[in-house]
Parts: structure tokens; sequence; C-alpha cells
């Protein structure tokens, strides 16, 4: 739908634009399904959030089967508030209650604007599931700006050396010039690092992972 339709490959269309046209589509397949039991429509859950260049704002939605419609529709993502600053979260797919829960658990003992709070309750979630389980491995992370800008971060699993990026494992003869987040570091001062310079003083080569 992006790559096919001017307004959204230009980024002329605001989100709620394109949110409205990609709901339209998704009732378009849906209508065309004849094994609705087996599609298991009310398990598939899309989540839409950017910023709206028509109003300035934060947009988040969550687009889901409504069983009472019988169509896919709308919602607006759950609010949270994390020292007295309100903010919202999505969360789609398993383990949604247990995540929201530690999340709540994690902001009430620390007591500070949300920050990287998401991200170590969906880790923590991830380091308790056994093998075979439907979750797992690096989570993926995209740091959203405005203006369709986005910085992708790779990703180091707590205590190994191995580096993934948009989920899969780097191979070794593979490099990257993103952010390396070390998730058992999250907030401490080398939770994140530049292999094209951990900080305007000190400079690392391009393909150095170490710390």
């Amino acid at each position: 739908m992006v790559k096919n339709y001017p307004r959204f490959s230009t980024g002329a269309a605001p989100i709620s634009v394109a949110a409205k046209d990609f709901l339209a589509i998704v009732n378009q397949l849906h209508g065309l399904v004849d094994d609705r039991k087996l599609a298991q429509f009310h398990q598939t859950e899309f989540l839409l959030a950017g910023y709206d260049f028509a109003t300035g704002e934060m947009y988040g939605k969550s687009i889901r089967y409504d069983e009472e419609s019988n169509l896919y529709k709308r919602f607006d993502l759950g609010g949270i508030k994390s020292g007295q600053v309100q903010s919202t979260v999505g969360f789609a797919g398993d383990c949604y209650h247990d995540f929201f829960e530690g999340l709540g658990k994690k902001i009430a003992l620390q007591k500070t604007e949300l920050n990287y709070q998401p991200l170590e309750t969906l880790n923590e979630i991830i380091s308790r599931q056994a093998i075979g389980s439907t979750i797992g491995g690096n989570p993926q992370i995209v740091k959203v700006y405005r203006h369709r800008n986005f910085l992708p971060y790779a990703v180091r699993q707590n205590g190994k050396a191995d580096v993934t990026l948009f989920g899969r494992p780097l191979l070794e003869y593979e490099r990257t010039l993103y952010p390396i987040v070390t998730l058992d570091r999250v907030n401490k001062e080398d939770f994140v690092h530049y292999p094209m310079g951990a900080s305007p003083r000190k400079h690392t080569k391009p393909n150095d992972f170490s710390e």
C-alpha cells in the first residue's frame, strides 16, 4: 500500500489518513476470507503510531477485530501515568497482561517519567520464556522522530557478545554503524554503544563492538 500509493510513499498524507485507508484495505481482505475460524481474526492486531504532521501531535491506534460489528476497527492505545506525566503505550501479542502488570510495578517503584521501562519489561518477559515458546529472541528497536525520520538500534542480549539487528543475529563478518544497546545495562552509562564514537571525546573504530 505504501509503495503503490504516491501520497504515502512521499509522506504527503498524514498518518491518520494512512490509518483510515489501511483499515479499509484490511476489511476488504477480511471480506474475501471464507474460513473465518481458520483465519483467527480475533488474534490479529496491528499497531500504528507516529507523528501526525497535520496536527503536530503523536498519533497511535490499535487496529483489531471487533466481534460485534464483524469488522476491524481503530481503538485508542492505553494510557499510563509515570512521574506525573501521561504517556501512551501500545502492546500487541501474547503476554499482554503480564507486560502491563510488570510495567505498572516498575513505574511505581522507579517513580520517574516513562523512558526505557517498556523495553526493560519486555526483556524480562522474553528472558522468562522456555525453549519452544512463541515469544523469544532479541527485541527489535527503532526510535521514531518527527517528519518520518527514524533510527534503528542493534541489540546485544544480556551477557552475550552476539549482536542482532531487526531481530536477526549479525553474521561474523557483518558490522553495523547503528547504535548498539545492551539489555542488561539499561539506564547505565554504557547502556548504548556508538560504533562511530561513544562520545565527542572518545571515538571507536566503526567495526569495534567492544565497550
